[in-house]
């Protein structure tokens, strides 16, 4: 039970628009477990067909980086996506249940996967316990791993915060003693501007920002927009799957072809051993890709990205031997929430009730990435 002074707190930051102070675990990243693994919960707005493909490659980015212990994966839906044009965005599309089952398969291992919620929160406080019951399975999948878990968990959120948001809301005490760090990729550094992941449910993203949880940001957008990538505050970076895609083993291969082309067979698991699918990997090759959680997702698991020997890579923080360190860090700030979803945020030398992503500018971030990037999920190996 939430102890009455932490109870008074919490009530007076919420009136305030405040996130309350958030204890020491805050500050720790990349911390694994006793048994070398670092427990994480993925949240995406994956679909099937894509809404954005840049969702698929985080999945393998976390599948690949071996410091994580993925313990599921829930798929943050919006009504719209799911619904063809007129009445939805534009076509219709499943939530990601195919690609992640796909990704289980490849990889010799069961991914458990739920969908949450499709309609934003009424309020920040909406446990969405009033939903139907296939909408309940999201919330009900991230507390039933926080319960199971005996470690701490990271929860990186690479969409709306919704599943997160009525989860705290629908057992605050679990979710604030079991989550060690929420990877958050979502909202602006400043400006007027909603950012995309902010806008698919701003009252979860307040009610995020009041809960007091251990929130490590990574700004998807700065003042300028979410497409710059020459901001020190910013994640955004731009490639090319041909250098991304450049050494993935056979399966992964084929496992973002079918992900990526139109007139899917009915057979998943057979779609897996086809490479080639008419040429339509030159064509997927040929495309340029804008990219956002990379840096959350490999700085949570410990690893910094390094001009080594080979090239740039995304190694552990603890083998770097005289390589140029591109320089990433979190800065402890002290931010507040309005009722608009607008973080305004200071920085502060201690304390503070969040972590804030900065980094190195440099006209060769986006190819130091993408050769990191291209290396990591080249090695993510697989059975034949």
């Amino acid at each position: 039970m939430m102890k009455r002074r932490d109870l008074l707190i919490a009530i007076a930051a919420a009136f305030a628009g405040l996130t309350p102070a958030v204890r020491s675990k805050t500050f720790s990243t990349g911390e694994r477990t006793k048994n070398g693994k670092i427990p994480i919960v993925h949240i995406t707005d994956l679909y099937h067909p894509p809404q954005d493909p840049d969702d698929h490659i985080d999945l393998a980015t976390v599948a690949a980086l071996i410091e994580y212990d993925l313990k599921g994966v829930i798929l943050d839906t919006t009504r719209k996506f799911l619904l063809a044009s007129p009445v939805g965005f534009d076509i219709q599309r499943d939530p990601g249940f195919i690609p992640v089952v796909q990704l289980g398969y490849i990889l010799g291992c069961s991914i458990p996967v739920a969908a949450g919620p499709t309609l934003p929160l009424t309020r920040p406080e909406d446990d969405v316990v009033d939903r139907l019951p296939g909408e309940q399975a999201g919330v009900k999948l991230l507390l039933d791993i926080l319960e199971e878990c005996r470690e701490e968990v990271v929860v990186s959120v690479v969409g709306s915060t919704r599943v997160l948001t009525a989860a705290y809301n629908r057992s605050p005490e679990l979710v604030r003693r079991k989550v060690r760090s929420v990877l958050l990729n979502a909202g602006s550094t400043a400006g007027p501007k909603r950012e995309w992941n902010v806008g698919l449910d701003p009252e979860a993203y307040v009610g995020l920002w009041r809960s007091g949880l251990p929130i490590h940001w990574y700004p998807c957008a700065t003042e300028g927009g979410a497409f710059n990538p020459d901001h020190d505050r910013g994640t955004y970076w731009k490639t090319t799957h041909a250098r991304i895609f450049r050494d993935l083993a056979p399966p992964v291969r084929a496992w973002f072809t079918y992900a990526f082309s139109s007139g899917h067979s009915g057979d998943i698991i057979g779609a897996l051993a086809d490479t080639d699918r008419s040429g339509a990997w030159d064509r997927i090759l040929s495309e340029q890709r804008n990219m956002w959680a990379t840096a959350s997702l490999v700085m949570g698991a410990g690893r910094v990205l390094a001009n080594t020997s080979q090239g740039w890579r995304f190694v552990p923080s603890s083998s770097v031997e005289g390589d140029t360190i591109w320089d990433w860090h979190l800065d402890r700030i002290e931010a507040q929430v309005n009722a608009k979803a607008e973080v305004q945020w200071r920085l502060v030398e201690d304390g503070g009730n969040a972590l804030l992503f900065k980094r190195g500018r440099g006209p060769e971030f986006c190819s130091a990435m993408a050769e990191a990037l291209g290396a990591l999920l080249g090695s993510l190996l697989v059975s034949p």
